[in-house]
């Protein structure tokens, strides 16, 4: 599973997403009036890929200038529901093969271009996926209660069955058996856990097959749990604000770390320099008006210098920071202390600040440990899967929309600084300090002549 927060480019990501698709798409927006993203749709339909849209019927999307009917001559489908003012079609989501969502404030549509909009694409979660593909199916129901229900293009109850037949042939040793039913799952290889089983199973790694069906299959158990609608309802939120929560603190973290790696490096590369600096400035104000500012900036920045002296930071190329960042995203889904029910929160906590210090200090190897004993221990539970009192998940759901609203408003700030702006405009940051230092070495020159004379 793997969560990851979109805050640009919201289009393009949706396209790269949508080129993907092998077998099925799920789309429900208000507003769909973006013509680049409906002809990717269009090319995946005439490759056979079953598509599904709920709009709103609005006039935004009346007057659009998308064809729909294109759609639907390629065997597509386009539900208009509500009458445009009251019963509106709110949801924002789109599920890719069982496998992908994606969700949160971006509708299809080109002003959402212009605003401060946001996606969570969640990725190997089938659980999460089913969960969206059934709000799916009873919103289209409830409002063409004739469509006939077709039968799933991932039947679960199906799914599980034989998964349940082959954890048994293994248990028995009866490996052709096991080999001939995991073949009857290859038309649902789009699925990320079924290709890895069948994977699995072709390289004779029996082992890591039970484990991937158990983990399947408890997946699917914890869905049926949920009988009451309005319980469903908030738990299915939950699961969602978890994983948007998660991401929205990723990216939190990657900024925070863009400005930490650049402030690093600013003190190692021009620290000494700008010390030199500051005590010839020292000696240049002594006993003048400016004198208590210079020195306040001499002391200030000498703490700061020898903080960051002391701070542990790996020297990485750039294909080894991107896998890092890749490797510390992933274990941020099985650890992350709001997506963890009460009584594991304080091992989570313990283990994510764990993670972050490695993080921060560049340490592949300790982030790989991590995300390794993640993957292999015993893994932590959703409040939404434990919790079972109506009242507690209506307070872990308003906890998780004020963490989501602040956790956003923090990023706004972030990207918004004068210091995020001046870095993130700087296209070279090699040449940006020869530059810097050459300025400094001129400045200490210039300094060190007028004191002189």
């Amino acid at each position: 599973m793997h969560t990851e927060a979109i805050f640009e480019n919201i289009a393009n990501r949706i396209i790269e997403e949508i080129q993907k698709a092998n077998k099925s798409i799920y789309i429900a927006v208000a507003w769909f009036t973006n013509k680049i993203i409906f002809e990717q749709l269009l090319v995946k339909a005439k490759n056979g890929c079953h598509i599904q849209i709920i709009l709103s019927n609005d006039e935004i999307n009346k007057n659009s200038s998308i064809d729909f009917e294109l759609l639907e001559m390629l065997n597509g489908k386009v539900y208009k529901i509500g009458n445009g003012n009251t019963e509106l079609m709110h949801n924002k989501f789109c599920v890719i093969d069982y496998n992908t969502v994606i969700t949160g404030s971006y509708n299809w549509s080109y002003k959402a271009e212009n605003n401060f909009e946001n996606i969570v694409v969640n990725t190997n979660d089938t659980s999460l996926a089913e969960q969206f593909v059934t709000e799916f199916i009873q919103i289209k129901l409830k409002y063409y209660p004739d469509e006939v229900k077709a039968e799933s293009d991932f039947p679960l109850d199906k799914i599980i069955k034989r998964l349940e037949i082959i954890k048994n042939f293994i248990i028995l040793e009866d490996i052709d058996d096991v080999k001939t039913e995991t073949q009857k799952l290859t038309e649902y290889k789009f699925n990320e856990d079924i290709k890895l089983l069948i994977n699995a199973v072709n390289y004779r790694e029996f082992t890591t097959a039970m484990k991937i069906i158990q983990k399947f299959i408890t997946a699917y158990q914890q869905l049926a749990l949920w009988n009451d609608p309005e319980m469903a309802g908030i738990r299915l939120e939950i699961k969602l604000l978890e994983n948007q929560v998660n991401a929205f603190d990723n990216e939190k973290i990657e900024l925070e770390k863009v400005l930490s790696d650049f402030q690093h490096r600013h003190t190692l590369e021009l620290g000494n320099l700008i010390l030199e600096v500051l005590k010839l400035r020292k000696i240049k104000y002594k006993n003048r008006e400016k004198e208590a500012e210079v020195e306040e900036d001499y002391n200030n920045y000498s703490e700061q210098f020898e903080n960051e002296k002391e701070k542990r930071q790996l020297e990485l190329n750039e294909e080894e920071k991107l896998e890092l960042k890749k490797k510390f995203r992933k274990a941020t889904t099985l650890c992350h202390p709001d997506k963890v029910n009460e009584e594991q929160k304080a091992e989570a906590e313990r283990i994510f600040i764990e993670l972050k210090k490695a993080y921060d200090e560049h340490n592949i190897e300790k982030v790989n440990q991590i995300l390794k004993d993640l993957e292999t221990g015993n893994s932590f539970l959703s409040q939404a899967d434990t919790v079972t009192e109506k009242e507690k998940l209506i307070t872990a759901l308003e906890k998780l929309k004020e963490k989501l609203k602040q956790l956003e408003k923090d990023i706004i700030t972030l990207k918004e600084s004068e210091t995020f702006t001046t870095i993130t405009n700087i296209i070279d940051w090699d040449i940006y300090f020869k530059e810097t230092k050459t300025q400094l070495e001129q400045e200490l020159q210039n300094l060190s002549l007028e004191l002189a004379n």
